[in-house]
This record gives structure tokens, C-alpha cells and sequence, in this order.
């Protein structure tokens, strides 16, 4: 198994989301621009809707933040 689909499939049991959502979800993501707030703040409610998950503004502004400033980046592997 390919390393991509490892990592899918990881993602896939550790969030209770389908591959194929996963899949979509990163086709979805290459046609947003995440320089764009509007973009980013679409790409949350979606990753939010999927898990479901309830996320308030507040929430969502700071989940902007570490987007804008890169943070997420850095801590993704401790997500997976």
C-alpha cells in the first residue's frame, strides 16, 4: 500500500470519515485558494459537517488564525 493511502487510511479510522470523503474533501480543497478567509472559513465547515462536529464563530475565527499564520502546518502529523 502506498504511503498516500496509508495515511488516508489512518486519517479514515481515526475521524470516523469514509476515504472517499477524504478523497473529495482534498479534490474539493485544490480548486480553494486558503489565502482567501472566505475559502478557508467554507474549508472548515465542510471538515466540521463531515466529523460531525458544531463549531461556533468564535471557533472558527481562531481556526482562520492558525490557517493565516501557518500553525496547522506544523502540527499536522500530531493530528494523524
Amino acid at each position: 500500500m502506498k504511503d498516500k493511502d496509508l495515511l488516508v487510511e489512518r486519517v479514515s479510522k481515526k475521524t470516523n470519515v469514509k476515504k472517499e470523503d477524504i478523497f473529495k474533501l482534498a479534490n474539493d480543497l485544490q480548486k480553494k485558494d486558503l489565502n482567501n478567509e472566505e475559502d478557508m472559513r467554507s474549508f472548515i465547515q465542510t471538515v466540521a459537517k463531515m466529523t460531525n462536529q458544531t463549531l461556533d464563530r468564535r471557533k472558527i475565527d481562531k481556526l482562520v488564525k492558525i490557517m493565516k499564520n501557518k500553525d496547522v502546518l506544523n502540527d499536522v502529523e500530531k493530528m494523524i
